[in-house]
């Protein structure tokens, strides 16, 4: 059935409202995505694909993508990305890179670390040790120092202290009288001032203290490990167990080593005394020894010396015994 003249411009007019109106929306929609991508509400990223930023003008720099510890080798595999399958590595401007910032790969795998280094930095020469050091515990002993492990029940006052800090081990034997005898028999004019001096010193009180290690060396702080115990008992038989053990590891010089060992093996009372650690320390202080004051010399004579202008004569009669102070010439 055809239609009536009168209704043919009607449908055309109905025909270009509704082109009119899909070209309207097409417009709109085409607005929204470009003010939604500006504002960063969509990316590639949300339409499924990857964004990489450009590096074009910037510097690969090796960076480590996990902590690791000191006196470590460092190898390819402590830059191996497993998740990006690839090298770890951080891009700088050229005016950012520094004449120290290790940019090749060669310059960094078979490097012994010279301390702990944390995930997500990069690397320089002062990160490690010098070429050819072994890696492991002895990359850390100081040349020409020799390294001793003692447990910390041995020595106090070892708690706090960081690898590289530097120290003196001071080792105290009191002395002891018991059984001696504790009475001079003194003669002369100067007996009462002699008997009044031994009194005063306080010799019986007193305690020889060496210096057993001058400016040590931490080469690894306060750590507890496990070390087996062996037992034998009639149940169960041969048993081993673990026992915690609590130790550091000093390095000394090699004339301190035997002196140290001997005060460990004597059970004498080994403190440390840890130096300054500020740049303006000298290095070459050192802590004197302290004698016994001797009980016929004031504060500061050395033992035997006696008193100033004093020498002592032993005079035997029979079985009487006496020390006389004569002015010595």
């Amino acid at each position: 059935m055809r239609s009536s003249p009168a209704a043919r411009p009607w449908r055309r007019r109905r025909a270009s409202l509704r082109t009119w109106v899909a070209l309207g929306v097409v417009v709109l929609g085409a607005v929204a995505l470009v003010v939604l991508w500006k504002t960063g509400v969509i990316s590639r990223a949300t339409f499924g694909a990857a964004t990489t930023p450009s590096t074009r003008g910037l510097v690969a720099v090796p960076m480590t993508p996990r902590a690791i510890p000191a006196y470590t080798r460092v190898t390819r595999d402590d830059f191996w990305d497993p998740a990006g399958k690839r090298l770890t590595v951080t891009y700088l401007p050229p005016q950012a890179v520094t004449p120290d910032l290790l940019t090749k790969w060669s310059d960094i795998w078979g490097r012994v670390l010279d301390h702990d280094k944390p995930a997500g930095y990069v690397f320089t020469e002062a990160d490690f040790l010098p070429k050819g050091t072994r890696a492991g515990l002895v990359a850390g002993i100081p040349a020409g120092k020799r390294a001793l492990r003692v447990q910390a029940d041995k020595v106090t006052g070892l708690y706090g202290l960081q690898r590289g800090d530097h120290l003196d081990l001071v080792a105290t034997l009191p002395i002891d009288v018991k059984g001696r005898a504790q009475s001079f028999g003194f003669a002369g004019a100067y007996a009462q001032q002699l008997a009044l001096q031994a009194q005063l010193t306080n010799w019986q009180k007193q305690a020889t203290v060496r210096v057993m290690a001058q400016n040590a060396v931490v080469v690894e702080p306060l750590t507890t490990r496990q070390v087996p115990v062996y037992s034998s008992t009639l149940t169960q038989g041969a048993v081993t167990r673990l026992r915690p053990v609590q130790e550091v590891v000093i390095a000394v010089d090699p004339g301190d080593v035997a002196r140290l060992t001997e005060a460990l093996a004597v059970d004498a009372q080994i403190s440390a005394v840890p130096r300054s650690g500020r740049p303006d320390d000298p290095a070459a202080s050192v802590t004197p020894d302290l004698d016994p004051v001797s009980p016929f010399g004031g504060p500061g004579v050395a033992p035997g010396a006696g008193a100033a202008g004093l020498t002592m004569v032993e005079a035997i009669a029979g079985s009487k015994r006496e020390l006389t102070a004569v002015v010595a010439k």
